[in-house]
């Protein structure tokens, strides 16, 4: 197995800002410093702990749960850590992987101590970071003593002396937690890289009243009464865009999400147009990423339903490099904000054509989009499709008989292209 500490150097987390210098940590190598003073406890840790090697997933899940409910900062999505799921999976196996080989003790206090340090840099406050660190204790250890009822009960009186030993080495663990954060937490403030992940977060959030968003308004160094928007990136590559510099005449401030990155854009004259032109051309959005940019909002405190416009949009995208409008998809995003109307508006609509054998509902379905893609121009339609402009009208006129609609009824029209993107994104 590689270190946990080299693995956090190779950047197995999601992409972070480059932490500022950290020019010290301790580790300790030494078995005879674990911290335990019973062999015998440290013996019965050692076995429990590799027990539970297979249930590090489900202790994970736990201490997530946990931390979402009891911790404030991590139960808000928007100030959360994009890489909370990555790092409390990390710290929990570090934290077995100590108790099994004591010898590997430094790799948990190297982890702890990189960990206090980029947290310090993202922001988030010291007393989230520790109240996330306890719980994560407080889930392993829970842990260690139903393993050790259960599978060796006449030695659970151990747990007695094992327990001094454990929540002193999780002190130790904080304590190097805490001097990181506040060195990183001084060395950001020094100067103007400090990130300011947690404010722009407030802003996406929206329901400020006047004086919070001024306040906010003055800490990033933004313009209350601005044209802005915002776009969502999701994927795995999408956090790579943070590093970019501005695009064009666009001023973009990117912030970390759990499953990508969103931007405030301030827009000067672009439109949302000219802000996807720009964002297309990015390797990124080749990556198994897609976006969704919202309208245009007259100032910071309707940055909150810009967000969710943009979100809407992002969740009308049917594959990877697709950049979606919001202004061009209100009517697909109608149904993504309501998947169970949708869905329903899908069966209702399209019932008798989802019964037809797949391979005729198929080409039933391809042609009514690609005759909506194309303005209703069967001509058009028809070179899309490699096939004569006829037989995209009797493809149609099928459906027609198959749906009760006519594609001559606007209201029709509408029920058919609304059914289609609810069944083209796969909605329930």
């Amino acid at each position: 197995m590689q270190s946990l500490s080299a693995r956090l150097a190779r950047g197995d987390r999601a992409p972070l800002r480059a932490l500022p210098p950290v020019w010290w940590y301790p580790l300790v190598t030494d078995p005879a410093d674990d911290g335990l003073d019973d062999p015998r406890a440290r013996e019965l840790l050692g076995h429990a702990a590799g027990l539970l090697t297979d249930r590090l997933a489900e202790m994970t899940a736990r201490a997530l749960s946990v931390v979402r409910t009891k911790v404030p900062h991590y139960a808000d999505p928007l100030l959360c850590p994009a890489d909370l799921d990555a790092t409390a999976h990390a710290l929990l196996e570090a934290a077995l992987v100590s108790l099994r080989s004591p010898e590997r003790r430094g790799e948990l206090h190297a982890y702890a101590w990189q960990l206090g340090a980029r947290r310090g840099t993202e922001g988030v406050p010291l007393l989230a970071v520790v109240q996330a660190q306890r719980v994560g204790a407080a889930v392993a250890w829970r842990a260690l003593v139903d393993t050790v009822l259960r599978e060796l009960p006449d030695r659970a009186g151990l747990m007695a002396h094992a327990a001094t030993d454990f929540w002193r080495q999780v002190s130790r663990d904080a304590a190097l937690l805490i001097d990181a954060h506040r060195r990183s937490s001084g060395a950001a403030d020094s100067h103007a890289g400090r990130s300011l992940d947690p404010l722009l977060k407030v802003l996406l959030r929206g329901g400020l009243d006047p004086a919070a968003a001024s306040g906010v308004a003055v800490a990033v160094g933004l313009p209350m009464r601005a044209r802005y928007a915002v776009v969502l990136l999701s994927g795995p590559q999408a956090a790579t865009v943070v590093e970019r510099e501005p695009l064009g005449e666009f001023q973009i401030h990117w912030c970390l999400q759990r499953d990508g990155v969103a931007g405030i854009v301030l827009m000067g004259e672009g439109t949302p147009a000219d802000l996807a032109d720009r964002l297309a051309p990015l390797p990124e959005l080749g990556l198994q990423v897609r976006g969704g940019v919202s309208p245009v909002v007259g100032g910071l405190a309707e940055l909150g339903r810009a967000r969710e416009l943009a979100g809407l949009a992002l969740g009308t995208c049917r594959h990877d490099g697709e950049l979606a409008l919001a202004e061009q998809r209100l009517g697909t995003a109608l149904a993504v904000s309501r998947p169970d109307l949708a869905a329903e508006l899908r069966t209702r609509v399209l019932g008798p054509v989802l019964a037809l054998e797949p391979q005729e509902r198929a080409l039933l379905l391809e042609t009514l989009g690609a005759w909506l893609d194309c303005q209703g121009s069967a001509t058009r339609a028809g070179h899309r499709l490699y096939c004569h402009r006829n037989t995209v009208l009797n493809r149609l006129r099928r459906l027609e008989r198959l749906t009760g609609r006519s594609l001559n009824r606007p209201r029709d029209i509408t029920d058919l292209t609304l059914a289609l993107d609810a069944q083209r994104l796969g909605l329930e």
